[in-house]
């Protein structure tokens, strides 16, 4: 099988990270991936490559399409002929779309009568507002919307509430299905090391008591949020040590950094930026914390999951859903109500929580391997790919 991926850029962010762990898990299936990335060369391109896939940079500017650039993408979906091609994110999904059935159509105009290749698109957002997104982001969604009972075949969220958010806002509920986000369990994993490592690098004390986040800087994070119940958690344990993590998450950030002086607290926390290798941080925190106003399901608090740390996090999206009983959930938007929970995570005795880390573990064991989130991308692949070949026969027949 062929599938050329289609999506909107390629830092290492969730849903990216969760295409580059898909390529890698399918490479001893025979499964040949190329992936297009519409933005210039970010992050995860090159990790892609190494994990044995081709990686074209189409180098869009934002908010900028261009027509030369979509008749690239047109030529390229044309030569590269796949059996499927699966788009990612919001900007990927419409010009994925729009750019294979113009190539279908330059096809049929040079007389061929190859059968179109399988679209399936990618939705990791749950909130259609698009809160804190451009203009062009919510027009894009918007166009979705209407496009998404023809452009394409099939439609993959990535929760529950994604998929019914979607569903309210017009999106085609008869091509949706849900494939839950998957996680390596060989790299993000219990590392006994990590805690005293984790102290030692960052100069805490040895018994310091760490909470963790890890993301982007983004306005759909909510990091005032973070920083809110940080002082609320040190006014009860000054001890108590916060690292953020992430891209834009480092002292370059100015005004990260001045949200952090003014609420009194930067004195307990690092910013560390960008990582390549995260679950060595996420595997030496007591707690991690996810204070988003807005998620799909979101990767990171799966992640910490796995490395058997307990988390407290916003009810955004599937949030709740992926982490069951093994954590606290708070609503967003609430810093009063995520330092109590962040409180009461790093007050109970130790043993409670590691057993709620242990549980959290056998969760993502059990639900969100990577291994069955392929199997299911690779059934819907299959499915599409044949609806598609019948409706074909049955109109040649007609």
């Amino acid at each position: 099988m062929k599938i050329v991926h289609v999506i909107t850029a390629l830092p290492a962010d969730g849903a990216e990270m969760l295409l580059y762990r898909l390529i890698r898990t399918s490479r001893e299936s025979g499964v040949r991936h190329t992936v297009i990335s519409l933005s210039p060369e970010d992050t995860l391109a090159a990790r892609i490559r190494e994990a044995g896939a081709e990686v074209r940079i189409l180098g869009m500017r934002p908010g900028a399409p261009g027509p030369a650039k979509f008749a690239t993408l047109v030529r390229w979906l044309d030569e590269l002929d796949p059996d499927v091609v699966q788009s990612w994110l919001y900007h990927g999904d419409l010009m994925g779309g729009l750019a294979l059935h113009a190539a279908n159509a330059w096809r049929r105009l040079r007389g061929s009568r190859a059968p179109r290749p399988a679209l399936v698109w990618g939705i990791h957002h749950t909130d259609l507002r698009s809160t804190g997104s451009s203009r062009m982001t919510r027009w894009v969604t918007k166009a979705c919307a209407v496009l998404s009972s023809r452009v394409p075949d099939s439609i993959v969220c990535c929760g529950e509430a994604a998929m019914r958010s979607h569903v309210r806002g017009g999106y085609c509920a008869a091509k949706m299905t849900v494939i839950p986000n998957g996680f390596e369990l060989d790299v993000f994993r219990p590392m006994p090391q990590a805690r005293d490592a984790l102290r030692r690098d960052l100069g805490f004390d040895v018994d310091a008591p760490v909470v963790g986040i890890v993301g982007r800087y983004h306005a759909v994070k909510d990091y005032p949020n973070f920083i809110a119940a940080m002082r609320r958690v040190l006014d009860v344990l000054p001890d108590c040590r916060f690292v953020m993590a992430g891209r834009g998450l480092d002292g370059d950030n100015r005004e990260l950094v001045s949200l952090l002086d003014k609420a009194g607290v930067a004195h307990a926390g690092r910013l560390l930026g960008a990582l390549r290798h995260p679950e060595t941080l996420l595997a030496g925190l007591d707690v991690f914390c996810l204070s988003s106003r807005s998620e799909g399901l979101p990767t990171v608090v799966g992640e910490a999951m796995a490395c058997r740390v307990p988390c407290v996090a916003t009810d955004v999206g599937d949030t709740a859903w992926l982490i069951g009983d093994t954590g606290l959930v708070t609503p967003p938007e609430n810093a009063d109500a995520l330092g109590r929970a962040l409180i009461d995570m790093l007050t109970m005795p130790a043993e409670e929580r590691s057993r709620l880390g242990l549980a959290a573990r056998e969760r993502i064991e059990r639900v969100f391997s990577i291994e069955t989130s392929w199997r299911r991308y690779e059934e819907t692949y299959i499915r599409t790919t044949n609806a598609l070949r019948e409706s074909r026969a049955e109109r040649l027949n007609a």
